[in-house]
């Protein structure tokens, strides 16, 4: 299984990407939207982790564009943010994520998700 985890700070990428590649998973990152985006619609991941709070394109436009993209529309999307706020995270699952997590992320939390989707 492939992810692509789209996110500025480098020690977030680090931290998720080695998590996942000893849980035997392939991990893409990228760290910023424009590379991301490249990133989705060259490989085509089997899931998306996406900051909110990117630089230049928000993840909202992140998920958005993906979304409007035949190949990359069905993907599943989840956002990952500092932002713990109910109303946020309704917005985010409203614009169409299927995940929300926050950040400091509980990665034995994001690995059961993974495992329970997949």
């Amino acid at each position: 299984m492939e992810i692509l985890v789209i996110d500025y700070d480098e020690y977030s990428l680090l931290l998720i990407d080695d998590f996942l590649t000893l849980n035997n998973f392939q991990v893409l990152t990228a760290n910023n939207a424009r590379t991301g985006l490249q990133i989705a619609r060259e490989q085509q991941p089997d899931l998306i982790i996406c900051e909110l709070n990117l630089p230049r394109l928000s993840g909202y436009e992140v998920l958005r564009i993906l979304r409007s993209e035949p190949s990359t529309a069905g993907i599943p999307f989840w956002f990952l943010s500092f932002e713990a706020d109910m109303a946020t995270r309704r917005r985010a699952l409203q614009q169409g994520a299927d995940g929300y997590f926050t950040k400091p992320i509980n990665l034995n939390e994001l690995l059961s998700a993974i495992r329970d989707r997949f």
